[in-house]
């Protein structure tokens, strides 16, 4: 039978529930005083330091319980802070409203206070803190998977922490790094801070911290393959997790065991563990944990060819996930729903479920990608063209100065050589001269200041755009050569089956009318494909893809369309024509959803170095100022591309009159 490796990842729930905890506690701490004391003593407390304390060790109390009180106490012990100037008041205020933030999963807020905290620390000069405040930031960006950043962040509180001895720190720092690294397949650092954690725990004999430093080994030795070492791990930690009396740490044993064993096909032993870990996660209302249980069970069943049963829990767990969010578990339970449909011998609805997991899966990698990639390319081009700017702002400066150092000389000159006043006139029409000059060369160098700063957010906009043509390419090619012929392999081999297979007359036409929906989502597929990327376009250029484009919405009887062009033989550079369709498609495509048009006229004309491109629809029209100011995404498209290629755009519209809109890009 099939095995499935449809898990989540419980370890790194349970690396963040543990580790984005890097506080400074006062020497003075109380905090095991019971809230009422805490409250009594806040309200007989001078409005110095002592307060703030008093505030945040309150605060530490409903923090698990309570979070929303928690920050309220937080805040008010950072506005008493910065009255009193009281740098480690401010600094207790970011390190323990992080983790609360963190523990809301408000990774974003906690980010953007932890940047704070590491500039208000680096200032203040204690390294404790600035060690703190550096864990907490490279764990924030751990938990939005930002991993470089995370990795810069933890290094340096390393070197911290390194000097200040602190091995407890250091172990929790490792544990992270090493989550870290396994995340971004560095599995041999990742095994070699997870080591080293492990081995700083069990010197400080603190069973709360020696339980997730095997948790952390063991998933390594997992992603190694080395089932054994990561059994052997998880067992010790279960019985430290229960020996202290952590149901969550033995939640989280209980899931990874099952992972290991359904891996390793011990099925029998893995559902035992799918039905601990449900009974445990339904208790802590862990509800992630519910949906990666119930699809553990889903699993065995699976496995064990009880189609009903593997059904029923893989949508138990599908409706857990679609209820909370939790994107990657419904991408999961949409995939278990598919090989289920496929031993239930429903091909439909294994299309179905594929193509959802499929489009999901995607999503989540492309969002990603897109994300790490522009991300590194503003940031390379902002620094190349912010230092070009700052050059040109500092000889600004030096000019400036040399003029007033000559302003200085001309008045001392002036007033100590009246008898040359004739000198002194030249001299002043001399430094006039001079400013005026100085004047024209700041004016030619504030617009060179402001061109740089509008090709900075042109190639902003041409990273974006260029990854979505890439994308919307490779989504398309998928989709043709992937899925599409998929479909045509199961289209064939249906019917070759139906030459084999004797029906009934009902059967027969089932069978028939599975064949018709089958070349019908073909085709829509094609569809799709094409015009996501139009064969058309890469193959014969841009006047055959218009061309082709305009006389499929001729045949979809949308309305009428006329297209006409006039000198366009020679093919341009192919990224111009990629975004010249673009913005066609774009206008062809406001027509049909907007204007209500029956008739529409593309004209694309290329003289000279100028390609003209026009369109005019007789449709509703609409009001060209209100337009401007509350223009949608398709012509926020329009506008960019055009920008983009150096063009001129013009609109005319009014209610009821259609609307033609012209182009011009210059073309070499």
């Amino acid at each position: 039978m099939h095995r499935l490796d449809l898990f989540g990842d419980p370890l790194m729930r349970f690396v963040l529930f543990f580790l984005l905890v890097f506080k400074v506690i006062e020497a003075h701490s109380q905090a095991y005083l019971n809230r009422d004391s805490l409250w009594q003593a806040l309200q007989h407390a001078s409005r110095d330091s002592n307060h703030v304390t008093l505030y945040i060790q309150l605060g530490q109390q409903y923090e698990n319980n309570s979070p929303d009180s928690a920050l309220w106490l937080y805040e008010q012990a950072l506005k008493l802070s910065e009255q009193l100037n009281y740098t480690r008041g401010i600094i207790s205020y970011y390190t323990n409203a992080t983790y609360v933030y963190n523990a809301m999963s408000r990774y974003d807020t906690s980010l953007l206070l932890n940047l704070r905290s590491v500039e208000i620390a680096t200032a203040f000069g204690d390294p404790e803190r600035l060690g703190a405040c550096l864990s907490n930031t490279g764990a924030s960006f751990m938990a939005l998977k930002r991993y470089e950043r995370a990795i810069a962040y933890f290094l340096q509180a390393i070197q911290i922490y390194e000097k200040l001895n602190d091995l407890n720190t250091l172990s929790i720092i490792y544990r992270n790094l090493a989550v870290v690294y396994r995340e971004t397949r560095h599995l041999d650092k990742a095994k070699h801070f997870a080591e080293q954690s492990l081995v700083i725990a069990r010197k400080s004999g603190n069973e709360h911290a020696i339980i997730p430093s095997l948790i952390n080994l063991s998933n390594v030795f997992t992603s190694l393959g080395q089932f054994k070492n990561s059994i052997a791990l998880l067992e010790e930690a279960r019985i430290l997790s229960k020996r202290t009396a952590n149901v969550y740490s033995v939640l989280v044993t209980a899931l990874n065991l099952n992972d290991i064993y359904t891996k390793t096909t011990a099925f029998d032993k893995a559902k035992g563990y799918a039905d601990e870990a449900l009974v445990l996660a339904t208790e802590l209302d862990d509800r992630e944990s519910v949906a990666i249980a119930l699809r553990g069970l889903a699993n065995y069943y699976f496995n064990k060819g009880q189609a009903a049963k593997a059904e029923e829990y893989a949508t138990r767990s599908l409706a857990q996930a679609l209820k909370y969010g939790f994107t990657e578990d419904i991408m999961k339970g949409y995939a278990m729903l598919a090989e289920i449909a496929i031993l239930n011998r429903e091909f439909e609805k294994n299309i179905l479920y594929a193509l959802k997991s499929d489009s999901i899966g995607n999503f989540l990698f492309n969002e990603s990608v897109a994300r790490n990639m522009q991300e590194l390319e503003i940031k390379y081009e902002s620094e190349r063209k912010e230092r070009h700017i700052h050059e040109l702002q500092q000889a600004a400066e030096i000019k400036d100065l040399t003029i007033r150092q000559s302003r200085l000389f001309n008045y001392i000159l002036i007033g100590s050589l009246v008898a040359l006043a004739i000198i002194a006139l030249l001299a002043r029409r001399t430094y006039q001269h001079r400013k005026k000059l100085f004047e024209q060369e700041s004016q030619v160098q504030m617009a060179q200041i402001s061109k740089l700063k509008s090709e900075k957010q042109l190639l902003a906009s041409e990273a974006v755009i260029k990854g979505q043509e890439e994308e919307r390419g490779r989504i398309a090619k998928d989709l043709h050569d992937g899925l599409g012929g998929l479909l045509s392999g199961v289209k064939f081999s249906l019917a070759n089956m139906k030459s084999n297979v004797i029906l009934d007359a009902d059967s027969q036409l089932v069978f028939e009318r599975s064949l018709d929906m089958l070349d019908h989502s073909i085709s829509e597929l094609r569809r799709v494909a094409h015009n996501m990327m139009p064969e058309v376009l890469v193959k014969f250029g841009l006047t055959e893809a218009l061309k082709s484009y305009c006389d499929n919405l001729r045949e979809s009887q949308i309305f009428k369309i006329d297209f006409q062009s006039i000198g366009t033989d020679t093919r341009l550079e192919g990224k111009k024509e990629i975004f010249i369709f673009r913005i066609v498609q774009e206008l062809l495509n406001n027509a049909a959803r907007h204007a209500k048009a029956t008739h529409v006229l593309v004209q694309v004309t290329h003289q000279a170095n100028e390609l003209t491109i026009t369109v005019e629809d007789n449709g509703t029209g609409f009001d060209l100022e209100k337009h401007q100011r509350e223009a949608g995404a398709g012509w926020i498209n329009i506008r960019s591309r055009v920008e983009y290629l150096k063009g001129k755009l013009d609109v005319q519209s009014s209610a009821g009159l259609g609307t033609s809109v012209h182009i011009i890009i210059p073309v070499v």
